[in-house]
């Protein structure tokens, strides 16, 4: 379990960083300065990066005061600080946790995700609180929406798990074979049965699902699927794997 929650927080790193990075990214066709992410002028901002780039988070949170001005750069990073203090082995839950809450304030929101994998084991409904929170930042990172939508779908709420599944694989921009997977159960469910049939249909071509499907022809919410004339053509199919052991 340690090793796992270990690497959830590297995951909140590393997609922290990457979006930092992608937005402090000088335009297209413009060639890169030193410092591109920073003004010229700006030196609290460039200290910053190079305390980021050299490993020492910790002397930007001790020089960090929120009464001060900072530009949006420095707050980034002054967030992505934060984030990289709560990662670290040696803390205790509640400095992860003022970390995480610290990062919020200076709006890292993707500390939201560390929240969500902080509470995820003891406290269900807080964590997913965090995460929708986080979903209304309208994150470029499928994760979020998945883990809610799949939350949503296991509560029989499938007009929310649909919004949120739609919105994660918006995001992923292409291959998402486990969100298509939900997004089929959704609609099903919802009877909205062609766009249902086009995720199952992208589900059986990516392959690797014959377990999950076997089990849903045998779920009562899904008795008759292969009548309908939106599943004609996995008749065959459903009707074996229905009565295979």
């Amino acid at each position: 379990m340690e090793g796992t929650f270990s690497m959830q927080k590297k995951y909140v790193i590393l997609f922290s960083v990457l979006i930092t990075l992608a937005m402090a990214a000088p335009a297209p066709g413009i060639a890169a300065a030193p410092d591109a992410s920073c003004d010229d002028s700006d030196r609290i901002c460039k200290e910053f990066k190079h305390l980021l780039e050299t490993e020492h988070p910790e002397k930007i949170i001790a020089q960090y005061d929120p009464t001060l001005h900072y530009s949006e750069i420095s707050l980034r990073y002054i967030g992505i600080a934060f984030l990289q203090l709560a990662s670290k082995d040696d803390i205790t839950p509640e400095q992860e946790e003022h970390y995480y809450m610290k990062a919020l304030e200076v709006k890292q929101y993707s500390a939201y995700m560390g929240l969500y994998f902080f509470y995820a084991d003891k406290d269900e409904e807080k964590a997913l609180t965090f995460l929708r929170e986080y979903a209304k930042t309208k994150p470029d990172d499928p994760v979020p929406y998945a883990i809610l939508g799949k939350s949503e779908l296991n509560r029989k709420h499938y007009d929310l798990a649909d919004s949120y599944l739609r919105e994660a694989k918006k995001v992923a921009h292409g291959y998402s074979p486990r969100v298509d997977w939900m997004l089929f159960q959704a609609n099903y469910l919802l009877q909205h049965y062609q766009f249902a049939s086009e995720m199952f249909e992208s589900v059986v071509a990516q392959g690797g699902f014959d377990k999950e499907i076997k089990a849903m022809t045998r779920d009562p919410r899904f008795e008759g699927i292969e009548k309908r004339p939106e599943f004609e053509r996995y008749h065959g199919m459903l009707n074996a794997l229905k009565t295979s052991n």
